[in-house]
């Protein structure tokens, strides 16, 4: 067996989370019973058909997700495939909240949105949407491209998601930053009358959904830095929290005072809080 194959597989996983494709591993001269032998001595790991992680390399709780996301072009590296305006297969729906940590979804089965229909009836933790999606649609999560928040609150809409999770993910898409009320209440408009809403009341299906989901940790930690970074006496936090718990029931009046919260984080600590933000992956598809 001629281990130099490690390396060139070593250079394969490099860029992609220590992952690999069977394909991909061809292109090297490496062929399906090589890998299976490099499994069995422990030097691979299986993830699923056609995908392998290399023993030496971090495991991840996304792992299931990148496996499933580089069979789907098993034979295009990662860094190709997010080069392209919109990749094929961008996770999307309650994998994408998930990802995200919008609301409390469950998200036991992985979910991509594609171009065209394919087959995902041979594994059940599998489903495909067909939906068209703009560059301005996706960012990158953990190194894969996922609906931005905005996108991700239509597509559950439209998917007849419960009101009671999909009002946890609104407000958390609000908290992010990467999205503003006006924005989520414009887009949900078509939707409203599926809520209990009058036909087009996207306003008052956001106030709703925001008093319906509750104030966060998040935004009562928030408010407690904004009072720090104030010299607001912390005798007046209460007053702050309520303000916050108040501003629920305005669209406007919410989506304004997380503006004053961020600019003054900002201001004072040089970094706003956004959830939405990728961290940085050991395995970084987008830097090989």
């Amino acid at each position: 067996m001629n281990d130099g194959h490690l390396l060139d597989l070593a250079d394969l996983a490099e860029g992609q989370w220590g992952l690999l494709t069977t394909s991909q591993a061809a292109t090297r001269g490496v062929s399906p019973m090589q890998l299976k032998r490099y499994t069995d001595r422990g030097l691979l790991v299986r993830l699923r058909h056609g995908v392998y992680r290399l023993s030496g390399a971090p495991g991840s709780r996304h792992e299931a997700l990148r496996a499933e996301w580089l069979a789907l072009e098993p034979k295009r590296s990662a860094a190709d495939r997010l080069a392209d305006p919109v990749p094929i297969g961008v996770v999307s729906h309650r994998s994408a909240a998930a990802l995200q940590d919008l609301g409390d979804l469950d998200a036991d089965v992985h979910t991509f949105t594609v171009p065209r229909r394919r087959n995902s009836s041979r594994n059940p933790e599998l489903a495909f949407r067909v939906g068209t999606l703009e560059r301005s649609d996706w960012h990158r999560v953990e190194g894969l491209p996922v609906t931005r928040p905005l996108r991700t609150v239509v597509d559950l809409a439209a998917a007849h998601t419960d009101g009671g999770h999909l009002a946890t993910v609104v407000r958390d898409a609000i908290l992010t930053g990467d999205t503003t009320s006006h924005q989520v209440a414009d887009a949900l408009r078509p939707y409203a009358h599926h809520y209990g809403m009058r036909p087009g009341d996207g306003d008052g299906l956001v106030r709703d959904f925001i008093a319906e989901a509750g104030i966060p940790a998040s935004a009562i930690d928030m408010a407690a830095v904004h009072a720090s970074a104030s010299s607001i006496p912390p005798a007046k936090l209460d007053d702050i929290n309520a303000a916050v718990i108040s501003a629920l029931t305005s669209t406007s009046e919410w989506a304004d005072l997380l503006a004053d919260i961020r600019d003054t984080v900002t201001r004072d600590f040089g970094q706003a809080p956004n959830r939405a933000a990728e961290p940085e992956p050991e395995y970084d598809a987008g830097e090989s």
